[in-house]
């Protein structure tokens, strides 16, 4: 169903995907990457709320994901975390929800001019190198795919205000990736 989102508030989103460079030096790893100007690729949900966590502790914000404990898989890539919470009201950095990267997205939607399987080798291109939407973000029709922090649910046939994403996985427990 086609459900209409409304925000009474202000969000602010990247210009473009992490880079590889910004995740391996904010987050003390050594993701493989070709260039340092690639999106971050092979990265956990976990993994990206540890780095908007930390790209907020770097600017002394607060943080938006709370978490009791966290488990690791054997390459480093976090895939659980006990007693986890998301403060949407934090003053932090965060995945968008699904409804914000729908908007912005939707800014001068161009899947033609964006990097797709049609005319991207299907390699992984650096950030911002196939042009820019109506909001100057990039990115956002193809490249690679990017978590946001909804969970995976069904939409309603209704209008929303300040929509959040389901309240939890459900029987399947799976995020949203766009």
């Amino acid at each position: 169903p086609q459900m209409k989102t409304f925000f009474d508030y202000d969000f602010s989103i990247a210009q473009h995907e992490t880079t590889c460079s910004e995740f391996n030096s904010l987050m003390g790893m050594q993701l493989p990457c070709e260039q340092n100007e690639l999106p971050v690729t092979n990265v956990t949900y976990y993994d990206a709320v540890l780095f908007a966590n930390a790209k907020s502790k770097s600017e002394r914000l607060d943080t938006a994901y709370l978490y009791t404990a966290t488990t690791f898989d054997k390459d480093g890539h976090c895939v659980g975390m006990e007693g986890f919470k998301f403060d949407a009201s934090a003053n932090a950095y965060r995945l968008p929800t699904e409804s914000e990267w729908i908007l912005v997205a939707s800014q001068g939607w161009a899947p033609k001019e964006a990097w797709n399987a049609e005319n991207s080798n299907y390699k992984v291109h650096p950030v911002c190198t196939a042009g820019k939407n109506k909001v100057n973000v990039c990115d956002m029709e193809g490249n690679v795919s990017e978590w946001v922090n909804d969970w995976l649910g069904r939409y309603v046939d209704s209008t929303v205000t300040d929509y959040m994403g389901a309240p939890d996985g459900g029987s399947v427990g799976e995020r949203v990736i766009k």
